[in-house]
């Protein structure tokens, strides 16, 4: 229902009803401003740049092909602009891999169910915060999004193979790094 609702305005804007983006804007500025601000880390600027990406949609909406759904065409725009935007204000350093080969899986240990809640709540958003914005929005896209490992390849332009490496190794740092927290 929701493509077919996203086609039926997008065809009305193509043909000069310009209010019918409005539409647009109310179903998808939250999931937009979500993804902004886990790169951004700023309210301020991830408001701008959502507000760029809707007119960067708006005026890009002829070149909406539909040979993805929408909503991933959409993601993609927000996506690449703020890593553009944010690639131009600061340096995104990656986790390093000689940091995590290092560690192997079996060293991480398990403590992370021996703690509650609330507690596993507050290590996972404290390490969240200490991954590069990139890395943040990848894990953010996984499990809190309910991205599939295609979309994710969709809208960031990696392959496959390669988000499922990125997230093994997202995970493995943010594993090792609970398990520091909770032993401190």
């Amino acid at each position: 229902m929701t493509d077919f609702d996203d086609i039926h305005y997008i065809n009305c804007i193509r043909n000069g009803e310009v209010n019918a983006f409005v539409h647009i804007v109310r179903r998808y500025q939250r999931m937009i401003y979500t993804i902004v601000s886990k790169i951004v880390n700023n309210n301020t600027d991830a408001e701008d740049i959502v507000q760029e990406i809707f007119i960067k949609v708006y005026q890009s909406l002829d070149k909406f092909r539909g040979d993805a759904g929408f909503s991933t065409w959409l993601y993609r725009i927000a996506y690449n602009t703020a890593i553009t935007e944010i690639r131009k204000s600061q340096k995104v350093i990656a986790v390093e891999d000689s940091y995590l080969s290092a560690v192997s899986d079996m060293e991480i240990s398990d403590s992370i169910d021996d703690i509650s809640s609330e507690e596993r709540l507050q290590y996972l958003d404290e390490v969240l915060k200490m991954l590069p914005a990139e890395e943040a929005l990848l894990i953010t896209m996984f499990y809190l999004n309910d991205h599939s490992i295609q979309e994710i390849g969709t809208i960031t332009g990696l392959t496959l193979s390669n988000v499922k490496v990125k997230l093994h190794r997202i995970r493995k740092f943010m594993n090792f790094e609970i398990n520091k927290l909770i032993w401190q």
